[in-house]
């Protein structure tokens, strides 16, 4: 009798900077009685990944889960996975942190259940070619990834029965595909459901080898799970469904087909990943249109196998500040590089592990789940990042001096000045504003904020919003559940020309307000916003100048404006002059916008502050004390930096900081028409 091997896999995963209230649910809702029900049922081979994050939280807080799993693997019973131990994007990151990430997992793998691991799982499949070569020089001989990747190679999905061969460099991999029709089933169609799966690949091949490979969050912990697979028992209908059905179907570990049954031949798989993801890494405007192409090719599976969309690093040019975060992460990659020839190992591997932590992939992209969007996420990557780095300080002082380079290799050089306290990054070329300022005793990053834009899923809020009955349906995979956490969503969707950094230069009319400032609906009067500037550096200042105009009742005039910013304790100073035809005789106002990644402080500061030469804030989050201080007079606009962004859970706004207008009038500045700024954290 013909039979189906069967692989049940499961990856387990929360992000460094996740809440620790969210770890403790992720295990109490999906990870242990998922186990709990496996573990009962010695007869079900299954394959389970957790990520190095997570065995750290599970080993401290929940020992007893580790010793299921070792028994589980002493029977013979469980595989387990190895992978990046902070679950990076293995082709973001350079190649001796992938060595270092994998070989760090498996030896905790090696080292807790006395197996080394034979596989390992690739974070959001992401797969690029010259990674068959890597994870073989890591020690790894197989990886498994989506059949999306395989119908990019041309191979059908529908038939594909086993596991295939590929290789860089002449050195081999195997690779095992997903079945999307399996992770789809599962856990959300009906047990029974899958048979139909199973019976249709015994009909097109002898002995066929199917994957489920998924989250497994799914599980439990994704909206309505819970009560699906556990309480209304979807989880112990499937697994008796399999006991039942064990002559036919056979359950197996990736290592147990290895030793049995070969290839099914040689592959070469193209850069991909699993298809959603190909579909979130497109522009916005072009990510509408591959969604209607493939709603209209959904049951047409001789097309939809030839469509595919981008891959993870386009994310990377979508969204500049996922390029900040990566370009520092291999700043400071190459900053550990350089002290690995003065230093030993053994002196550098706490900043090592704070490095490799601060590659978890999570806060990089951005798709269903929150990821780029959730400022938690990406504070933790900086955090880990600036402790990294702070620990190569204590090792070789910065110089306290500026610096040029194209830091986030976008083209235009930026400038950029680290001391033992502090680092600024300039960029002239983004109206000579500030995009980063760190304070290093509290590991901060104050100008990590997220600027608002058109998403793709905006128009299907819209839609929900004006017809939610047309979304309902019960239990659905994560990438169609429609869910609005509060009303009138709409109302905030806002959007920027420009990134939300420090000291971006405005001119504008008496009809601007508060409001329309923080929504972006005001009309510009002239063109310094985003501008490039040219620089120059004088000792320990730089000087910027921008060449424009602005709009006055005769029209447009010329005007010139430099702004001279100096490095001082704890922050910075700004010297501006403003430099225009005499003949001009109003001239509009001026703002100085600031954005900062404050979270609590007192609410009441919000709103408007008239003619007032300082203004403080205490962020209780991070126990700083953000001050302002001016030589004349000035109206501070204070504005909450707001998105609209999709996660997981549903659509929901999302606090990314602090967003500031200094306003003011340069017609009572006097001849000079010059003024001062100051900025401080401490």
């Amino acid at each position: 009798m013909k039979k189906a091997t069967f692989i049940f896999a499961v990856h387990n995963h929360q992000p460094v900077g996740n809440f620790d209230e969210v770890f403790h649910r992720a295990y109490n809702d999906a990870y242990l009685p998922f186990i709990d029900a496996l573990y009962s049922r010695p007869n079900i081979k299954w394959v389970l990944h957790c990520t190095g994050i997570l065995w750290d939280f599970i080993s401290k807080e929940y020992p007893s889960y580790i010793d299921k799993v070792s028994q589980m693997v002493n029977r013979g019973q469980l595989e387990i996975l190895s992978g990046g131990y902070y679950e990076p994007i293995l082709p973001s990151i350079p190649n001796n942190d992938c060595l270092g990430q994998i070989k760090k997992l498996n030896n905790f793998i090696a080292q807790t259940f006395g197996k080394e691991p034979n596989g390992m799982w690739l974070a959001e499949r992401v797969w690029e070619p010259q990674l068959a070569k890597t994870l073989v020089d890591a020690g790894i001989n197989y990886s498994v990834v989506d059949d999306a990747h395989f119908a990019a190679s041309g191979l059908n999905p529908d038939e594909l029965c086993g596991y295939y061969a590929t290789e860089d460099q002449g050195a081999k991999l195997n690779i095992f595909p997903i079945s999307q029709k399996l992770r789809y089933a599962i856990p959300f169609q009906s047990p029974e459901s899958t048979l139909d799966i199973f019976k249709e690949l015994l009909e097109k091949c002898d002995n066929p080898v199917a994957v489920m490979a998924d989250d497994g969050e799914k599980f439990g912990l994704w909206p309505g799970t819970k009560m699906h697979v556990y309480e209304h028992g979807w989880l112990n209908a499937f697994l008796d469904m399999l006991s039942s059905n064990a002559h036919w179907i056979e359950t197996a570990t990736f290592s147990d087909v290895l030793a049995k049954i070969p290839p099914r031949g040689i592959v070469y798989l193209p850069t991909a990943s699993y298809f959603e993801m190909s579909e979130w890494a497109l522009p916005s405007s072009a990510q509408n249109a591959f969604e209607l192409l493939s709603k209209r090719f959904h049951d047409d599976n001789g097309v939809k196998r030839f469509l595919r969309g981008g891959f993870w690093r386009n994310f990377l040019a979508k969204y500049p500040e996922a390029n900040a975060m990566n370009k520092k992460m291999l700043y400071i990659s190459k900053k550990l590089e350089s002290a690995r020839s003065k230093y030993s190992e053994s002196s550098l591997l706490m900043a090592t592990d704070d490095l490799y932590a601060g590659q978890c992939n999570c806060a990089y992209w951005h798709g269903v789940f929150g990821g780029l969007y959730s400022p938690h996420l990406r504070n933790g990557v900086y955090r880990k990042l600036l402790d990294a780095e702070k620990k190569l300080n204590a090792l070789v002082a910065p110089l306290k001096r500026w610096f040029v380079f194209d830091y986030n290799a976008d083209g235009f050089d930026e400038l950029i000045f680290e001391s033992q306290k502090q680092n600024l990054y300039v960029a002239p070329n983004l109206g000579g504003s500030i995009i980063e300022w760190d304070i290093l005793d509290k590991s901060i990053n104050l100008g990590n904020v997220l600027a608002r834009r058109y998403e793709a899923y905006h128009k299907r809020l819209k839609e929900f919003l004006e017809n939610p009955n047309a979304y309902e349906q019960d239990v659905k995979t994560i990438h169609d559940i429609v869910f609005v956490k509060e009303n009138n969503l709409d109302k905030y969707l806002h959007y920027d020309k420009t990134q939300k950094s420090s000291l971006l230069d405005h001119f504008f009319g008496d009809e601007v307000t508060s409001e329309s400032f923080a929504n972006n609906t005001f009309e510009q009067h002239g063109n310094f916003q985003n501008a490039s500037y040219d620089y120059a550096l004088d000792n320990k200042s730089i000087i910027l100048n921008k060449s424009g105009f602005v709009q006055s009742a005769n029209g447009a005039v010329a005007l010139s404006l430099r702004k001279k910013l100096l490095p001082i304790a704890n922050g910075f100073s700004v010297q501006y002059n403003f430099t225009y035809q005499e003949s001009m005789q109003q001239l509009p106002k001026y703002a100085c916008e600031l954005n900062a990644a404050f979270y609590c402080f007192d609410n009441n500061l919000y709103g408007e502050h008239k003619s007032i030469k300082s203004w403080q804030v205490i962020d209780k989050c991070s126990g700083l004390c953000y001050k302002i201080e001016s030589d004349v007079d000035f109206d501070l606009w204070v504005n909450a930096l707001e998105t609209v962004s999709l996660s997981e859970s549903g659509f929901e706004r999302t606090y990314q900081g602090v967003n500031l207008a200094l306003v003011f009038n340069l017609n009572t500045l006097g001849k000079e028409k010059a003024l001062s700024i100051k900025v401080t954290a401490e």
